[in-house]
């Protein structure tokens, strides 16, 4: 595994121990799982700002409906279609 990774022995030391080699992994996933919960957090919080963003968009467009006359020429045409 070391020689796939690349890994070169201590100085002073003849092989890469594996205590060595899994200190080196620890350090890698501890980083990389602090990262991915910022990204994470980053991500959540754009998600946030974006969806409060669009409520706030759609809340100020109120759109008035009423209901249509069964007896209105435009109605009379989508029962034709």
């Amino acid at each position: 595994v070391a020689l796939y990774f690349g890994l070169k022995p201590k100085p002073g030391e003849t092989a890469v121990t594996t205590g060595h080699l899994f200190m080196l992994w620890f350090e890698f996933c501890a980083d990389f799982k602090a990262r991915w919960k910022r990204e994470n957090k980053s991500i959540s919080k754009q998600l946030k700002e974006a969806q409060q963003s669009v409520k706030r968009i759609t809340g100020e467009k109120k759109v008035e409906t009423r209901k249509i006359n069964a007896n209105s020429l435009k109605e009379r045409l989508r029962q034709k279609e």
